[in-house]
Parts: C-alpha cells; structure tokens; sequence
C-alpha cells in the first residue's frame, strides 16, 4: 500500500472508477492549492482559503472553437469533522471545503479551458465572498450570480468514522435547507441567451426540492432545448435534501426527461430506477431503456468503472464500460462532477453532441479522458481543491493509449 501525506489525510491506493484490468497508472498527488482553515459563523476571521499561485497556473486561453457551458444550481461549503468517529454535537472542530456538484462542475470545466458561467444565490455573508473567491481564481464567469437579501450561503456537516468515510450530519439551518439563498434562484435573472446553439447547459436536481429554484432549472432548461443547446443532467440524489423521498423521485426522474445527456452515479442509478450496477455494467442500454427521452447515459461507479450508452444522429447506438485509472487517492469528493467536465471538453472538441454519439472511438476517447479527470481529482482533497489542469488530465489520458484499444 502506498500513502501520501496530503491535507492530513492518508492517501489509499485504489481504482478510481472501474476494476484494474490494464496497467496501472498512479498519480502523484498534487501541491497544495488552497489551505483551509477551521471555522465557524462566529469566528470569520478564522476561515482563510488561500490560493497557491504557483499551483494554480495554467494555461490562459481557452479551449479554441469550443461553446458556452452554463452552470445553474447550488455552491456551498462542506464543514468536515477534523476529528473521526465522533457525532456532530461532540466535534470540536471542522474544516471548509467549497462545493456543491454544480459549482464543482462549472470550476473544473473552467480549469480544463471552456467558458463557464455559473447560475447560482449566495448570501450576503462571508462564506459567499469566499465561494466567489474560488470561482474567480478558476476563472468562472459570476455575473449571473444573484444575492437575495436576507438569505445564508448552505453549509453542510459532514461528520467522519472512524475509518474516514463520510456521512451527513445536517446543515447549518434547520429542515431541509429551504431557507438558504441557493432556494431561491431567480429564474427572471437567467442569463437565457448564452443558451445558443454549441452551448452546454448543466443542472443536477437538488434544487427541484424548492420551488422558486425548481422554476428556474425548468426555464433554463426550456430555453436551452428550444435554442439548440444542449442539456447535461446530474442526477445526484440525496434524499436528505428532499421531505418525502418518493414524491422526490417522481419529480426527478419527469425531469430527467428533458435531459440530451443523463449522468449517474451507481448510488443514483438504485435510488431512482432500482437497476442494480451489475447489471448496467454488462448492459448499459438496460439502463437507457428506463430513460427513454435521452439521447445518452454516464454511469460512474467508483472502484467499479464508468459505462456509457449513446444513441447516434443516425439511431445507431453505442456502448461500453471504461475501467479505471489507479491512483493514489486521498478524496474522492466531486471526482463525478470532474468526470462530468472532462467529458464535457471532448464533447465540445469533436463538434458536439451529434459528432461525438456518431463517431464510437470519439466517444470512447471521451470517457475515458472523463475517467482521467475524475481520479485527477482524487489525489488531493476538497472538490475543487483537487481539480487538475488540462495540462494534468492529458498526460494521464495519455498513459490510456498503451493500454486501450481505441480502434
């Protein structure tokens, strides 16, 4: 076993996103980005994330010829138990990592060199200055991010056992979060006309639980299908943000069907259509089936790999299962949402989503290089923290060409 100091965690050395049938490839873990400092609402002073220029350099422009990407949901802080094995009312102190899977989405995209611009309602109180913070420095575009007044930025308490896995412990407001600002996401202040053709609108469907924001996804998504763009939906279930999960999945699953391209996790792939993920492994057209509006699926699985089904211009299909890179991994936190963004790059560079679902070695070369992106994220901890450049992400998609066929 292999482990790597980083963040005060120890790296494990595992498959990030599909059993090791090939050579592996480890990643070594990258510097420091950011350094975060433990804090609470009455100790702002405290909470510093601090960029690492030297870290942070990339390359300037962005990705030639490729579209718009919009962005539209929550950005939050995860305030992460420092100490393990403990319930939230016994721990003594917690670390901020800034996330929320479309945010995650829209920093890594911007990174990888697309244009991004981020959808979301932050308060008007510190964690939100610092949640533009990172957007700026990855280089997001925020100037449709609205400030409804007397509304708190979401935090999420996440408390650890003692083996360091994860596991929800309530946000910093009561219920189900409905009072935060990301509630309330305008759809009147919409930036609708970046929606073009070539475009790339991504959601997930947390905010569908409260509905001013729900309104908004709808309108976005509306408007993207009426002027060409394409939709990418996340399906990210996590019931804990919902008040009766069946309703949940009701409304999830009718909104899915508005969806060009559909990802899930296998947690989501259970929760929502109940097909085990040994099944869509051997036959992810199974899972296509149950979605029947979409014209493809992304599956992420973790250790177990990535499949993938897409239907061509021409009504062929085609299909497959990536299995992963091994990397030393310290946290696998918004490795999907990384994986979301490096397929949405290879999409944009073959032409969009027509090229790509024609052409099967493209669309291969697509998730796999999503494959990349994902356990890139992986080596270091925090959601965007990890994120690697493109420059990063390619040189381990490269090592993939001594082992994958690609026709």
């Amino acid at each position: 076993m292999s482990s790597v100091a980083n963040h005060g965690h120890t790296a494990r050395r595992i498959n990030y996103l599909g059993r090791q049938h090939h050579p592996s490839c480890f990643v070594t873990p990258f510097r420091n980005t950011f350094s975060a400092f433990a804090a609470t609402r009455g100790r702002s002073s405290q909470l510093r994330i601090v960029a690492d220029a030297s870290y942070a350099a990339q390359t300037n422009g962005k990705i030639p010829g490729a579209g718009k990407v919009v962005c539209i949901g929550e950005a939050l802080f995860d305030l992460i138990a420092d100490q393990k094995g403990l319930p939230r009312e016994k721990v003594k102190s917690w670390t901020p990592y800034a996330g929320g899977a479309p945010c995650n989405v829209a920093t890594a995209a911007s990174r990888l060199g697309l244009d991004v611009t981020f959808v979301t309602a932050l308060g008007d109180d510190e964690w939100a200055e610092k949640l533009l913070d990172v957007c700026r420095e990855r280089g997001v575009r925020l100037h449709a991010v609205q400030r409804p007044k007397g509304r708190r930025t979401r935090d999420v308490y996440v408390v650890r056992d003692a083996t360091g896995d994860r596991e929800f412990a309530g946000f910093g407001l009561p219920g189900t979060g409905e009072e935060y600002a990301d509630a309330f996401i305008d759809q009147e202040e919409l930036p609708l006309e970046e929606l073009q053709p070539g475009a790339v609108l991504v959601t997930g469907t947390l905010g569908l639980s409260y509905p001013v924001t729900a309104a908004a996804l709808r309108r976005a998504v509306a408007a993207a299908r009426a002027q060409g763009a394409t939709v990418l939906i996340d399906v990210n279930w996590r019931p804990v943000f919902w008040s009766d999960a069946e309703a949940a999945k009701k409304i999830i699953l009718e909104y899915l069907t508005s969806a060009d391209i559909i990802k899930l996790s296998d947690a989501d792939l259970e929760a929502l259509l109940g097909i085990k993920l040994a099944l869509a492994l051997i036959n992810p057209a199974a899972v296509a089936e149950r979605l029947p509006n979409a014209r493809g699926v992304l599956i992420t699985a973790g250790a177990e790999g990535a499949a993938y089904w897409f239907r061509s211009p021409n009504k062929g299909e085609h299909s497959g299962v990536v299995p992963a890179f091994d990397v030393g991994v310290t946290d696998t936190t918004g490795a999907g949402d990384a994986f979301t963004a490096g397929f949405i790059v290879k999409m944009m560079q073959a032409g969009g989503l027509d090229a790509l679902s024609a052409n099967p070695r493209l669309l291969k070369e697509a998730v796999v290089f999503a494959s990349a992106a994902g356990a890139s994220t992986c080596t270091r901890a925090g959601a965007i923290e990890g994120q690697p450049t493109l420059e990063f992400v390619q040189d381990l998609y490269d090592t993939s060409k001594k082992w994958y066929n690609f026709w």
